[in-house]
């Protein structure tokens, strides 16, 4: 029984002794915040020094939004404060070797640190009661502010967006106290990001911390204040824009391109529903992004550019569908568009398919070319008399030659009467006559041509004399009449075949307008595109670069501070 109890005094001895020392150290840490906090010796509210120098250290945390419309941004970030109160000091020997002591924030003097670019009336960054500041036995005491979600005011270029990057600066200085009462400066030469958070819609590229003083006219006293700056640089992800923005503008683009081989009442209708879906695109845009008058960023510019390429598309409609119903282009224009532009368009086989149609018409309504005159010797005439008609012509056939064709009459007009003494006397003589045949056309072979003269000479009793056809009697009158009237129809047919052909000309012409057209609409939409989503992006100038200012860069696939000239593209 004794030797138990014996046992157990030695196996708790160990407890009992660390208890009474923890139960001692906190009795002598009562009394050192006791003393510390006399009234008499030390007022919260009093400056410890006449000039209190503050370090101060931003631990950048995350970014949880851009409010892109007001211009906000907030972020979550540690604000570290640390300073030096001689009346809180003391000799650790004479409290049990105590060297750090919590006591509750509320009950130590503070800076009254200021965010000076905050967007709401919550910029003095204030103790809770839950919260304590560390003190050291030498006076230095310790702030570590809890994590402080920020709203500060972020003036935002939007002229290159979705490509476009950001510098957003939180100001922090004290609201009342000069430059020659609180003197900050900071606790690490550099900002430091151990715990960062990337976000989905912005990249962190770089950080900066920059110190200066600010003179304010209408402040009381004739001093300076200090302002501690620290600069975040981000740029923004685009790819979420470029998927909600867009993409669907190009497959708008893409249908205005495939109108173009549709019927016109349908292209009408799709140019029209076009229409109104940009401007559904430009005023959701406008509710996301601020309007800014010095600047048009780069999405409503090349919405607006998308709008004037449909607007023009149908305007080209419209004057295609007038062309098609006239069916009546100008000769250059038509020469213009067979001859050269559809080569260049892969249209060649409608330039040969309009000189084919030509060529048909042209055989078909082409005039029979007159027949060289040929000179027909007529035979030797003996014994036949002339016989007489009341229409003032008469026919003499004979046996022509075998060049001339036997089933061509002769036309020879009467001639006028010779005297007896001729008849009677004249002897009948062998001549050769000749005549002329000029053949216009098979329809007008049984009527003499008045505007050609054949002479033929006929043997008459004996006598030479010359006859040559002439226009007289009613037979020449119905005659001229036919001629006339196969004249004028065919010259209206002529006149009707060549409307046609210029008709099926105008229709290759305007589909071959149509087809260049689109190329250009074509090439021009794939360049605008190539240009702003592959080059304009690397046109941007960044600040990372900037010689005035030194950048601490981050690299988020490595969540780690690196040098910056490593960081060669994001």
């Amino acid at each position: 029984m004794l030797l138990g109890q014996i046992i157990s005094f030695y196996l708790l001895s160990p407890l009992i002794l660390s208890s009474s020392i923890d139960i001692n150290l906190s009795v002598e840490e009562t009394r050192l915040i006791r003393i510390l906090l006399n009234e008499s010796t030390y007022l919260k509210r009093v400056r410890p020094t006449n000039k209190v120098i503050v370090d101060i250290r931003f631990i950048f945390n995350q970014i949880i939004s851009m409010v892109e419309k007001e211009q906000i941004i907030v972020t979550n970030c540690f604000v570290d404060q640390k300073w030096t109160d001689p009346r809180l000091v003391w000799n650790p020997l004479d409290y049990k070797n105590i060297t750090w002591i919590r006591m509750s924030a509320t009950s130590l003097w503070y800076p009254d640190t200021f965010l000076y670019n905050t967007a709401d009336n919550a910029g003095f960054l204030l103790p809770q009661d839950s919260q304590n500041m560390i003190v050291s036995y030498n006076g230095t005491v310790f702030w570590p502010l809890p994590l402080a979600q920020l709203r500060t005011r972020c003036r935002m270029t939007i002229k290159h967006f979705p490509f476009d990057e950001q510098t957003c600066d939180m100001i922090f200085g004290s609201w009342s106290h000069t430059s020659s009462l609180i003197h900050y400066q900071f606790w690490e030469n550099k900002p430091e990001l151990p715990q960062y958070t990337p976000n989905n819609e912005w990249k962190l590229l770089a950080v900066t911390q920059s110190l200066k003083t600010i003179d304010y006219p209408n402040w009381v006293e004739p001093d300076t204040f200090f302002e501690v700056n620290f600069t975040i640089l981000i740029v923004r992800k685009p790819l979420q824009a470029i998927y909600n923005t867009v993409v669907p503008a190009l497959m708008l683009t893409t249908l205005t391109l495939v109108s173009f081989f549709i019927p016109f009442a349908q292209e009408m209708q799709i140019g029209i529903s076009i229409m109104l879906a940009y401007s559904v695109f430009s005023l959701r845009l406008s509710e996301d992004v601020p309007s800014q008058s010095d600047s048009v960023h780069l999405i409503s510019l090349y919405l607006t550019i998308c709008m004037f390429f449909s607007l023009s598309a149908m305007t080209w409609f419209a004057i295609v569908n007038k062309l098609r119903e006239k069916k009546r282009l100008p000769y250059w224009l038509r020469w213009l568009a067979l001859d050269y532009i559809s080569w260049i368009v892969c249209a060649a086989s409608m330039h040969r398919k309009a000189s084919r149609a030509v060529k048909q018409e042209q055989m078909k309504t082409s005039p029979i070319t007159p027949s060289t005159p040929v000179a027909i010797p007529l035979q030797q005439l003996t014994g036949i008399a002339p016989t007489e008609y009341s229409d003032s012509y008469y026919f003499e056939r004979d046996s022509l030659s075998a060049d001339a064709s036997p089933k061509l009459p002769l036309l020879v007009p009467r001639s006028p009467r010779q005297s007896n003494a001729e008849q009677t006397h004249q002897p009948i003589t062998t001549t050769t006559a000749t005549t002329q045949f000029t053949t216009t056309s098979i329809q007008d072979t049984s009527c003499p041509n008045p505007n050609v003269s054949s002479s033929v000479w006929i043997p008459k009793r004996g006598t030479h004399h010359p006859f040559s056809s002439s226009s007289n009697g009613p037979s020449n009158k119905r005659c001229s009449h036919l001629s006339k009237a196969s004249t004028q129809s065919r010259s209206t047919k002529l006149i009707h075949n060549y409307a046609e052909i210029k008709n099926k000309e105008s229709l290759y012409a305007i589909h071959i307008y149509n087809r260049f057209v689109f190329l250009i609409f074509f090439l021009t939409v794939i360049g605008i595109n190539i240009y702003t989503w592959f080059i304009y992006s690397r046109t941007v100038r960044t600040k990372l670069f900037d010689n005035r200012t030194v950048w601490s860069c981050y690299d988020e696939s490595s969540l780690s501070i690196i040098n910056c000239t490593d960081l060669t593209e994001y």
